[in-house]
């Protein structure tokens, strides 16, 4: 694959793995929600309840206030993960990959055998990478990578780095210090301007 496309396939499980994150955090909110109009329901039922507007009146500004206060907003894990669910389905159909109901599984299930020009594989790493960035942001989490030994084919320097998020076949390892490819350079594969990506095993033999 072109590093294009193990860009795109690590941003991706580095995404899935952030949108489970968010998935439970949505279930535990839900059933604390739940719990919380339980707990409301006599005060939400009460007679009073939705009648202080009709009541109230110019003379009463108490009472109009109290009732055409908007409530604050306040987004859930659930909707941002809906938000997020929409994005990810923008770019499903604009690249037209097959159908299905979950479109981060449409766009894994597709990329390695995605064979499309350079510029739209680039496009689409950074897109993902982007929807990674913006749901571990959520999370505060920093990105699913682990430090290994060795020096960067690239720049020379120690600052490998493997990803640990994804089945092992799938990982890469990036370099920490943001190098990329050059015509000079020495690293086999890799594309001009695009930051210098490898599978796994031909960097360290294999997952750290």
């Amino acid at each position: 694959m072109t590093p294009h496309h193990l860009h795109a396939t690590a941003a991706a499980w580095s995404l899935k793995t952030a949108l489970e994150h968010l998935a439970q955090l949505a279930d535990d909110e839900a059933q604390h929600r739940g719990d919380t109009l339980t707990a409301a329901a006599p005060i939400l039922h009460s007679p009073i309840h939705g009648t202080i507007h009709p009541i109230g009146g110019h003379a009463d500004p108490v009472a109009t206030l109290t009732a055409d206060r908007p409530p604050p907003l306040v987004q859930t894990w659930a909707q941002r993960i809906r938000r997020l669910t929409g994005r990810l389905t923008w770019l499903a159909d604009m690249y037209r990959l097959p159908a299905g109901r979950d479109p981060l599984q449409r766009i894994l299930t597709a990329l390695p055998d995605l064979n499309l020009p350079p510029r739209a594989l680039g496009l689409l790493a950074l897109h993902l990478a982007d929807e990674d960035e913006l749901a571990r942001g959520w999370l505060n989490q920093p990105p699913y990578r682990t430090r290994i030994p060795g020096d960067c084919p690239g720049c020379r320097r120690r600052s490998l780095e493997a990803a640990t998020v994804g089945p092992a076949a799938t990982r890469t390892v990036v370099c920490a210090a943001d190098c990329r490819h050059t015509p000079d350079c020495r690293c086999p594969g890799g594309l001009e301007g695009v930051r210098h990506v490898w599978p796994i095993g031909t960097v360290t033999g294999g997952a750290p």
